[in-house]
Formats: structure tokens, sequence, C-alpha cells
């Protein structure tokens, strides 16, 4: 199968209203016009249930980051974490190519209910599991908004057929998930860094975003570490920076650029619970691209990303 990209995430948290807050004020994401599920007679308008405040009747937090709907999605729960993510496909003889594709594996995938399709606001969708019990959406057909308006002003965010940002996920089976991400599903290794025997990070692609997930191993962890949300220049990323400093939050990792990736970037804890990942200038890989092995991570700074730090993390 050919999966084009990381269209949208669903995350977890206790109180959904405050990550409104961080998504719109700290990052500038723009709360969804019209929620999944609603009518679109007339986008934001005051008989719209969410009236353009992008929070569902259920509490759950929708939120826009370019022409698409929604991308990012924060429900209520008790502790975070992650709720699933959709990877698009190219249209329906594509899905249904990949589900009897996964079927021949013997993997379990399971085609969405209307009442899911309505919930993500897609045409169609499967869902499966990875071996860290990660539900993962295959999906084709979204609904387009080209109203996008950051509230924190920020110009925009690099998204396109890059897809949404990455994810970086926790694992207690480095090889196991490896198999699935990679071998079921089709990601092709970018680059890695070992910290000791079975413990690193795996950095994989499905188009030229240098990784569009990353699996992390630092213990019997499953969890997610973080989301990263790409803004188009450096000065974007200072003024992030200078809103979360201002607000009061959680520099988990100090303003600093990746060696393998070349993201310049800091990290913060979000009231959710979870890292998000603010940076620019990340490096685009192509067919000719072969993996390497990386004995360092940063060329500067970011500090406070150590493997025992990757550790604690799991822990929680």
């Amino acid at each position: 199968m050919e999966i084009r990209q990381l269209g949208y995430v669903g995350l977890q948290g206790a109180d959904p209203k405050a990550w409104l807050d961080f998504a719109t004020r700290i990052v500038g994401l723009m709360p969804a016009r019209v929620v999944p599920g609603e009518n679109w007679g007339i986008p934001g308008a005051p008989d719209t249930p969410s009236g353009g405040s992008g929070v569902a009747a259920d509490g759950s937090v929708f939120l826009k980051m370019d022409d698409w709907q929604w991308r990012v999605a924060l429900h209520p729960g008790g502790g975070p974490g992650l709720r699933y993510l959709g990877f698009e496909l190219r249209g329906p003889a594509e899905l249904a190519a990949a589900v009897a594709e996964l079927e021949t594996k013997s993997v379990a995938v399971t085609w969405a209910t209307p009442a899911e399709l309505e919930a993500r606001a897609v045409h169609g969708m499967a869902h499966l599991a990875d071996p860290a019990g990660n539900r993962v959406e295959l999906f084709h057909g979204v609904t387009r908004d080209h109203k996008f308006a950051s509230p924190a002003g920020s110009a925009g965010f690099v998204t396109g057929a890059l897809g949404m940002g990455h994810v970086v996920l926790m694992v207690p089976d480095i090889d196991a998930s490896l198999a699935f991400w990679c071998g079921t599903l089709g990601f092709r290794l970018t680059d890695y860094v070992t910290f000791g025997p079975q413990q690193g990070v795996w950095f994989l692609h499905c188009n030229a975003r240098h990784h569009t997930v990353a699996l992390l191993r630092v213990g019997p962890f499953a969890a997610l570490h973080h989301v990263l949300f790409e803004l188009p220049e450096i000065d974007d990323v200072g003024r992030a920076h200078d809103r979360a400093v201002a607000a009061g939050l959680p520099i988990t990792t100090s303003l600093g650029r990746h060696r393998n990736d070349g993201m310049f970037s800091f990290y913060v804890r979000t009231p959710a619970g979870f890292d998000v990942e603010v940076g620019c200038h990340g490096v685009l890989v192509d067919e000719t691209w072969t993996p390497n092995r990386f004995v360092e991570g940063d060329v500067w700074g970011h500090k406070g990303l150590t493997p025992e730090a990757l550790e604690a993390a799991g822990r929680k």
C-alpha cells in the first residue's frame, strides 16, 4: 500500500478546553469552524451547535491548521495519550486494496461504521491496531474548509503533501513495531540513533517529510511522547517560544537543532500532559535517500532531551 501522509491525529487529555487555549494561543492552531457531524450550511454561524468554537457536544476539541476541516482533535479522557492516527490513501480503490493486502497478511482490520466516518469527516476508512495497541486509521476523502486564520497571527503551518507533522511513539517491542510500520504499512526507514541494546529512536517516512512516525524504545512503555507542528520560519518558532515562556509553560527541551532532520525547534509540555514540538526547516528526503545511523542527536541546544528524560516520560 502507499500511505500518502499523516492526515489527522486524535489525542486524549483531562482538560480539552485548556488544550484548546494552548493550541490556539501558543501554537497558533485555529478552532474548527464546524466540528465533524455538524451541518455545513453556514459554517461558524450562531445556529451551528459549536458556533465556530471548535468544541463538540461531548467536550472534544477540533482544530484546523490549513484548508482541511480539522487536523487535530483532543478528546476528554482520564490520562494523556493517543486515541488514533489517521493516514491518507489516494482513494476508494487504494483503500480497498490496502484492506485486502492486510487480510492476506492475517492482520485484523475493520471497516468503519457510518458513525465513525461522520466522526472523522472522511469518505472511507478502515482501522487496525499496531503492536503497541495504537489505533491506526486508513482513510480517503476529506472535507475542505479554506478559511484558516491563526489566532496567534502565525503565517500558517507546513502541511500539504507532507501531512500535518509527525508523531513519536514510545513502544515496548521495537522489532515488532518496525515489522508493522515498515513491513505491513510500507513506511521506510530514514535513519536511527541507538542508546543501547534494543534502545533508541527509529525515524520512518512515507513522503518527503524526514519522518512522519518515529518509534522510541527506552523500556517497556507504550505511550505518546510528542507531536510536531512545523512552522514556516525561524521567527515563527521564536515567537511561539516567547508565547510559551510568557504563559509559564514548562519548556521540556530548549531551543536547538536536530542533527538528523535539521529541525530547529523546542518542546513544551502541554496542559494535556504530553509534549508538543514546535519547529521549522525540517529536512526533505526523496527516493535516493538511504538510511543512516547517527551517534549524536543534536547540532546544538535541545537541552533536556536525554535518554534518561525519555525513560522518565515513559514511566509517567
